[in-house]
């Protein structure tokens, strides 16, 4: 019996460079982003560089939304136009973001031809997760082959942050226990992680060397990587730098990944983090 075509979607926070969505043939729907009352699509509109380098000067704070369901299912119509008989969409952690409910408001109407997946995560720890689907959707595996890879990914997805700022943080009401005074936080650089949805904290440092040798160590403690992104907001310099120092751990090179504008402008300019898929 012959597996049935499956196309795969995700959203632009997955941050997949654009070479592995047009390796893999992957449909990415933009989130929106609204700058000084002008609202973008994420990842087609502007620069991610050029936001980076704005954002401390922009009048108002930026602003995310969700893309409507009747965006998605324009998107899932076009695709089983295409030929597609099967849809596995995978996005953003629910507690991140409505993208996710707003998938799966779309998918009722196409009955059981469109899966909706939450990954818990967000960046490269949802975009490993899109590859992993993606490449056994290629190979012709059957829907429950790849809704398992999926699953297996998800387990072994790992992501890791130094936040430059945490007013950006703090302010975007996403993370329950940062409630004190941002003036209590003046001085440090917070290093967080990210599991199933829920921001925590892992350590909080003086010097920005020291919070990123704590990360280092972190993900030192992951053990051998099958797939590793390091993630920067607006720093390209350093994350390369930092990347070369993560190689060993991983047996395939790492991605340098300028993160979407959707996540910098909750973490702010000067952030850098790293995603993994464990061995």
């Amino acid at each position: 019996m012959t597996s049935p075509r499956i196309a795969i979607v995700t959203d632009s926070t997955a941050d997949l460079p654009p070479s592995e969505t047009e390796n893999f043939g992957i449909r990415v729907v933009p989130a929106l982003i609204t700058i000084d009352g002008k609202t973008f699509k994420d990842g087609a509109d502007f620069d991610r560089s050029a936001f980076y380098k704005h954002l401390p000067e922009t009048r108002t704070p930026p602003t995310t939304a969700s893309p409507s369901p009747d965006v998605f299912s324009r998107v899932y119509s076009s695709l089983f136009e295409e030929g597609f008989e099967k849809i596995i969409s995978i996005h953003v952690s629910g507690k991140l973001s409505a993208i996710c409910d707003m998938a799966q408001q779309a998918a009722r109407t196409f009955n059981d031809r469109v899966s909706v997946f939450d990954t818990g995560q967000l960046s490269m720890g949802l975009g490993f997760q899109v590859m992993e689907a993606a490449e056994a959707a290629r190979n012709g595996c059957s829907l429950s082959t790849v809704m398992q890879k999926i699953f297996n990914a998800k387990k072994q997805s790992r992501v890791i942050a130094m936040v430059n700022k945490l007013d950006y943080l703090k302010r975007s009401g996403r993370v329950h226990w940062l409630t004190a005074s941002i003036g209590a936080w003046l001085h440090v650089k917070m290093v967080v992680g990210l599991k199933d949805g829920i921001v925590y904290r892992i350590n909080a440092v003086r010097t920005r060397k020291r919070a990123l040798q704590d990360l280092k160590g972190h993900v030192e403690n992951w053990g051998l990587l099958r797939k590793l992104a390091v993630l920067h907001t607006g720093i390209p310099d350093e994350a390369s730098e930092f990347a070369q120092e993560l190689k060993p751990l991983c047996s395939t090179p790492p991605f340098i990944i300028e993160a979407t504008t959707v996540i910098g402008t909750h973490i702010g300019e000067g952030s850098i983090g790293v995603a993994a898929l464990t061995a």
